[in-house]
């Protein structure tokens, strides 16, 4: 122990006053401390590029449920994928009415955009674009199908999240491969886009996806 030193670790060589000070300094800095990694529970999700089919056309139909398209009898090509999530921030707490965005291809990898030179024919009972709103605990659902990857893009879904009509993210999601060979994101953070789909039924699966504010 120092010579000038007592129990508490004081300088018995300053004023009384000074320790004291410095001693509520130390206190606040590690309670401040301690509050910041309390209430940081959770990464931001990365912004990922757009690409070039974003919806150019406004349509009719732009629901959550992307299989049933308004006016059309049929229902969309390939199998069913439920897409569930919660929009938080950081501290993990729910946001609600913030509008999530998606589109994505059909089964075989197309997009319903003009640039899309992917050959066959559109899907017409796929709505391609959808949208919802997130409700009083963050959370979301989108009725979808499982998107067809083209090279050198594995499976993915793009969305733009909104609050108050303002863009606030465009991200992708990714689905888990067990041999990737494709392209991923092109981001660091691929582990904080990439889900695994469960299967429920016979060409029906689910997933979920934590959107991070």
């Amino acid at each position: 122990m120092a010579k000038n030193s007592n129990l508490l670790g004081f300088d018995m060589g300053k004023p009384l006053l000074i320790n004291i000070f410095m001693a509520l300094l130390l206190s606040v800095v590690c309670m401040t401390s301690q509050k910041i990694y309390a209430e940081e529970k959770f990464a931001k999700t990365p912004a990922d590029y757009e690409g070039p089919f974003y919806p150019v056309t406004r349509q009719e139909d732009i629901d959550n449920d992307l299989v049933q398209v308004k006016g059309q009898s049929g229902t969309a090509q390939g199998d069913i994928l439920h897409l569930s999530g919660v929009v938080v921030n950081t501290r993990g707490e729910a946001l609600q009415n913030v509008t999530i965005e998606i589109w994505q291809t059909d089964p075989h990898g197309r997009y319903n955009h003009p640039g899309d030179s992917t050959p066959g024919v559109r899907d017409p009972n796929f709505q391609y674009w959808g949208a919802t709103t997130t409700d009083a605990d963050g959370r979301f659902f989108f009725k979808t199908i499982v998107p067809g990857a083209y090279n050198p893009r594995p499976a993915h879904i793009h969305y733009k999240v909104l609050q108050e009509g303002k863009v606030i993210l465009t991200s992708q999601i990714y689905f888990r491969e067990q041999n990737p060979t494709r392209l991923p994101s092109m981001t660091s953070q691929i582990e904080l886009q990439t889900v695994d789909m469960k299967p429920v039924n016979d060409g029906e699966f689910e997933t979920f996806f934590r959107i991070v504010l």
